[in-house]
């Protein structure tokens, strides 16, 4: 018998600095196309490696989803922001995103009362997964406020009071 797979959250490290966030972006990347197929790619692979090691990784608090030596998740918040909360295709289903969304929600609840995002209309997972979070609509959009031109969904959840 096969032992389980332990899930361990992490931080980047910053001695595999440009090789996490080029895995991120990769995993990015990858799950995007996955859950939205014909999504408008507004920026090239090698763009959004860049954002990542530049804007993503020194700017927001990310936590990365690991399996042994592979990042199968991850997430970044921005302040009252959950800026970014993705799973590596093949691994949904598995509690990743839910490990991620707890402790990210750990981590935001003594800085600010509620917690926001922004998803794609049509990315019913998503909505699915922050709906059951007790996350609720507080705005719907049209696409002209996005770079892919996609109707989004603002959520939120309150965090305290």
């Amino acid at each position: 018998m096969k032992p389980a797979l332990r899930l361990v959250l992490r931080r980047p490290d910053p001695a595999r600095f440009e090789a996490d966030a080029d895995e991120v972006a990769a995993l990015f990347v990858a799950a995007r196309r996955a859950a939205l197929p014909g999504l408008r790619e507004a920026h090239t692979e090698a763009e959004i490696r860049a954002w990542m090691r530049e804007t993503v990784f020194p700017r927001q608090s990310v936590r990365l989803a690991c399996l042994r030596d592979e990042i199968v998740g991850f997430a970044a918040r921005d302040g009252a922001w959950l800026a970014h909360l993705y799973v590596k295709p093949g691994w949904t289903g598995h509690q990743i995103g839910q490990e991620l969304l707890d402790a990210t929600i750990a981590e935001a609840t003594p800085l600010t009362p509620v917690l926001r995002l922004w998803t794609f209309q049509r990315n019913a997972g998503a909505r699915r997964f922050y709906e059951g979070n007790g996350f609720v609509v507080a705005r719907e959009g049209d696409g002209k406020g996005n770079e892919e031109g996609e109707p989004d969904i603002l959520y939120e959840r309150q965090l305290r009071g």
